[in-house]
C-alpha cells in the first residue's frame, strides 16, 4: 500500500477514537449531571422530611406536656393553663374568671418544657376549650367532662373530633398578607390592638370557611397546600382522662384509709346512697359523703378539696364491706356479706368504682349507667374487674382486709404502683397490703415493690420482673 494510502486510514482510525472519546465524556458528563439532579433531589427530600419530624415533634410534645399539666394539677385535676396571647411564654392571668383569650402561643414556661418551635423556627400556637380552664368557677372536670371544639381534616364535612379539649398549630412560614413585626394594628382575629406578631391571623391560616385563628373552632388541617401550611395536633378526654381518674381514686382511698385509721370506730364512713353529700347510716353502698361523714367528721384537709368541688363523688361508687363499718356493720341493711369479692377472693374492705372517660355514646344519667358489668351494679357484695378492653372501660380499685388472700394483695400493691407518694413516704393502701403480704411467698416481691427504686420507678426490666412474681402469688 502507498504512503498516501497508509496516512489516510490512519487519519480516519484517529478521527473516530476521538469522535468516541467525546461521545465518552458526554455520556460521562450527563451522568454526572443526572448523580447531581438525583443528589440534590435526595437530599431536599431529606430536608424537608427531617423538618418535618422536627414539626411533629415539637407537637407531639406539646401535646405530651398538656397531658401532664392535666394530670398533675393540684386544684383542678384535668384542667388546663390559659393561652399565652402576649408571648412571653407563660399563661395569661385571668380577666375576671376568664382567659384573656382561648387561642394564643402555647404557654412553654408554664408547662416547664422548652421553647418549642416548628421547622419555620415560629413558636406552637395553643388553643383551649373555656370549659377546662383551671379557675374555680369553670364548669367541674371529671369522667363526664368533654371538650367542644370542633377539628375537620381533609374531608371537611366529617369532623375528626368535636371534643377537642386543646388544639396545638404548627404555623409554619408566613404566608401572603401574614405580617409577623412589632408593628401594632387592630387584630381581626380578636379585635384588640397588639402587635403583629401578637395576632393570631398572621401565623393561622384559613380555608373554605373555617379559620384556625378563631379561638372556638372549628379548626382546619388539610393536606398542605397554597396558601395554608398549619399543623395540627389535638387533645381530647380520652387522651388523659384514664389517668386523671387513676390519680383521683387512689386519692380517695387514701383518704379513706386514713379516715379509718384517725377515726375513734377504725372504720369507715358510711356511704352516701342519695347523692346530698351525707353519710347515709345504715347502707353500704353509694358514693363518697363528701359534705358530711358518718359516724365522725373528716379530719379537715383529709379528702382533697377537688374531690367535691369538681363533683367527683357523683361519678365514683363506693362500697364498704359489713365488716370495716361502724360496730362491725350491725346497723348495715344492705350488706349482703360480712367482706367484699373482687374476682372471687373474699376479704376486701372497700372498692371504688370508676366510670372511665364520657363518649357521645354513653348516656349517664343515674348511678347504675356508669357501669357496663353487671356484676359491679347487681347489690350483692362481689365484683369483677371490668371486662372490657377499651380505654374508656371502668375501673376498680380496692382496699384489702387484714384476712383477704396473697393473690389480692399482690393484686392491690400492682394495682397502686407506683407506690411511693409524692412527696416522701409509701401510698396508704401500699402500707396496708405490705402488712398482709408478711406471711406470702411474694413477701420478698412486695416489698420490693412497695420500696426502693420500683416504688417510685415500676417501668424498668427489673421492677418488670417483681410485678410479674407479684402476678404468680398464690399463698
Amino acid at each position: 500500500m502507498s504512503r498516501r494510502g497508509r496516512s489516510h486510514r490512519i487519519g480516519t482510525r484517529l478521527r473516530a477514537a476521538q469522535r468516541g472519546q467525546a461521545l465518552l465524556t458526554m455520556l460521562c458528563i450527563l451522568g454526572l449531571a443526572a448523580a447531581l439532579l438525583v443528589y440534590g433531589s435526595t437530599t431536599e427530600i431529606s430536608r424537608s422530611v427531617h423538618a418535618d419530624e422536627r414539626t411533629r415533634d415539637a407537637l407531639e410534645e406539646a401535646r405530651q406536656a398538656l397531658i401532664g399539666r392535666a394530670v398533675s394539677d393540684a386544684n383542678r385535676p384535668g384542667s388546663l393553663p390559659c393561652p399565652d396571647a402576649d408571648g412571653d411564654g407563660s399563661a395569661d392571668l385571668f380577666v375576671g374568671s376568664s382567659c384573656p383569650a382561648y387561642v394564643g402561643r402555647l404557654p412553654w414556661r408554664s408547662l416547664g418544657v422548652g421553647d418549642l418551635r416548628d421547622e419555620g423556627g415560629e413558636r406552637l400556637w395553643y388553643a383551649l376549650s373555656p370549659s377546662f380552664r383551671d379557675h374555680p368557677s369553670a364548669p367541674a372536670i371529671n369522667s363526664d367532662s368533654r371538650g367542644t371544639l370542633t377539628v375537620y381534616s381533609a374531608d371537611e364535612t366529617a369532623p375528626v373530633t368535636t371534643e377537642a379539649v386543646a388544639v396545638v398549630f404548627a404555623p409554619g412560614a408566613a404566608l401572603n398578607g401574614q405580617v409577623r413585626d412589632g408593628v401594632t394594628q387592630t387584630c381581626s382575629s380578636n379585635g384588640r390592638i397588639v402587635p403583629r406578631a401578637n395576632c393570631p391571623v398572621n401565623y393561622l391560616d384559613a380555608i373554605n370557611k373555617f379559620s384556625n385563628a378563631n379561638a372556638s373552632g372549628p379548626f382546619v388541617a388539610p393536606p398542605l397546600q397554597p396558601g395554608f401550611n398549619d399543623k395540627l395536633a389535638v387533645v381530647t378526654t380520652s387522651a388523659f382522662m384514664p389517668l386523671v381518674e387513676r390519680r383521683v381514686a387512689l386519692e380517695a382511698r387514701n383518704a379513706l384509709l386514713d379516715y379509718k385509721r384517725t377515726s375513734a370506730c377504725r372504720c369507715f364512713p358510711w356511704p352516701d346512697e342519695t347523692g346530698d353529700g351525707v353519710s347515709d347510716a345504715g347502707v353500704n353502698r353509694g358514693r363518697i359523703p363528701v359534705k358530711t361523714a358518718l359516724p365522725q367528721a373528716w379530719p379537715a384537709g383529709l379528702l382533697p378539696s377537688y374531690f367535691s368541688a369538681n363533683d367527683w363523688a357523683r361519678v365514683t361508687h363506693y362500697v364498704v364491706a359489713r365488716s370495716a363499718l361502724e360496730q362491725a356493720g350491725q346497723g348495715c341493711t344492705t350488706c349482703a356479706e360480712a367482706n367484699l369479692t373482687i374476682d372471687s377472693l373474699r376479704g376486701y374492705e372497700v372498692v371504688l368504682l370508676t366510670p372511665g372517660f364520657a363518649t357521645g355514646s354513653r348516656q349517664r344519667s343515674s348511678l347504675s349507667d356508669y357501669f357496663a358489668d353487671p356484676e359491679n351494679a347487681n347489690g350483692n357484695d362481689r365484683f369483677v374487674t371490668p371486662r372490657s378492653p377499651d380505654a374508656e372501660r371502668n375501673n376498680i380499685y380496692g382496699v384489702a382486709g387484714a384476712g383477704v388472700g396473697c393473690a389480692a394483695v399482690a393484686r392491690v400493691l400492682i394495682d397502686n404502683a407506683p407506690c411511693a407518694e409524692p412527696g416522701g413516704g409509701i401510698r396508704g393502701a401500699c402500707q396496708a397490703a405490705l402488712a398482709s403480704a408478711s406471711g406470702c411467698s411474694c413477701a420478698s416481691a412486695a416489698g420490693a415493690l412497695a420500696t426502693g427504686a420500683c416504688a417510685s420507678a415500676p417501668g424498668s426490666a427489673a421492677c418488670a420482673a417483681v410485678i410479674a412474681q407479684l402476678g404468680k402469688c398464690t399463698s
